[in-house]
């Protein structure tokens, strides 16, 4: 029954999104990206408070989105590389002629003013997709590494990808030269919490290795929390999307999506503290190393709350 009632979701939505595409109404794209647990289904939500952009979920997923079954969790493409069946998969994507009952979860029957990708999985060849579509104003969505692992590893059953170096040799002759023992030691300590740092580690040194600073709008979880007024109409105004409506205490203290038992937002405990319920001193000390080792200390000094400005600087200058 339920797949009978999935198909024909995904047969509502398709008459939807033909009807948009032929309005045009796709033509403005924004595309958050972050890794994964990092907050970015939250602040997509307040990005499209008003609803006026249709929200496209993690496309990009392979487990989720038949169409993205070949390809891996977090691949790497070279900005220059040719790849003819990712081009063609991601050109839907930011068309807006993908759907489905993953990507499109609440698709409503009205018209749309743009289009707004969120995604986990397509952090390392981000690059090439934005160099391939240039329309698209991608934004980046950092947290705190140690929040970050300690949210996969509370949710470890969701099986977030790791960094397996074989899958990755272009990735380990170029943005990680000289890292492969740092890495391997890692692989063989073979802890949770400091393999999803590693993980972090590497998604940030590619992005701040590939955009400059005006290519890719940056925005801090931490700040998003603390500041949203602000920080959110920042994000709108370089992504050109006009939103009147106030962010009211309900609509930014809602559980998002893909929020869980045990989460800060379910338990009403701190988001950025909570973190600590799951980390060891000795994994602190391992996620230190990690960031120093990558050249990302100065971007949470004593994991708490970010330096915005070291963390921009680290980009490509203009």
């Amino acid at each position: 029954m339920q797949k009978v009632i999935e198909k024909f979701s995904e047969k509502v939505n398709q008459h939807i999104v033909n009807k948009s595409i032929k309005r045009n109404e796709f033509s403005d794209v924004i595309w958050l990206i972050g890794d994964g647990r990092s907050g970015t289904t939250w602040v997509a939500s307040l990005l499209n408070a008003d609803g006026a952009y249709r929200e496209m979920f993690e496309p990009f997923h392979p487990l989720k989105v038949p169409e993205a079954k070949s390809f891996k969790q977090n691949m790497y493409l070279h900005p220059s590389e040719e790849n003819n069946e990712l081009h063609c998969f991601t050109r839907k994507v930011f068309e807006g002629s993908l759907t489905n009952i993953w990507v499109d979860q609440a698709l409503k029957n009205q018209e749309f003013s743009g289009l707004l990708v969120k995604d986990v999985f397509a952090n390392l060849h981000a690059k090439w997709a934005v160099q391939n579509f240039p329309q698209v104003k991608p934004i980046l969505l950092v947290r705190n590494p140690l929040s970050v692992a300690s949210s996969k590893f509370v949710t470890r059953r969701w099986n977030w990808p790791e960094y397996v170096p074989s899958f990755n040799k272009d990735l380990s002759d170029t943005h990680l030269m000289g890292l492969d023992d740092i890495i391997n030691e890692v692989i063989k300590r073979n802890d949770y919490i400091e393999k999803q740092v590693l993980n972090w580690c590497i998604i940030h040194k590619v992005l701040s290795e590939q955009f400059s600073q005006s290519q890719i709008h940056i925005i801090c979880y931490e700040d998003a929390y603390l500041n949203p007024d602000i920080c959110i109409k920042q994000t709108l105004a370089y992504a050109d999307k006009n939103q009147d409506i106030n962010l009211s205490n309900n609509i930014l203290k809602a559980s998002s999506k893909v929020s869980f038992k045990g989460s800060a937002i379910v338990e009403k405990k701190d988001p950025l503290s909570i973190w600590r319920e799951n980390v060891t001193d000795e994994q602190i000390l391992l996620a230190e190393k990690l960031l120093s080792s990558f050249g990302l200390s100065g971007w949470y000094p004593e994991f708490k709350t970010p330096d915005t400005t070291a963390i921009k600087n680290s980009f490509l200058k203009d």
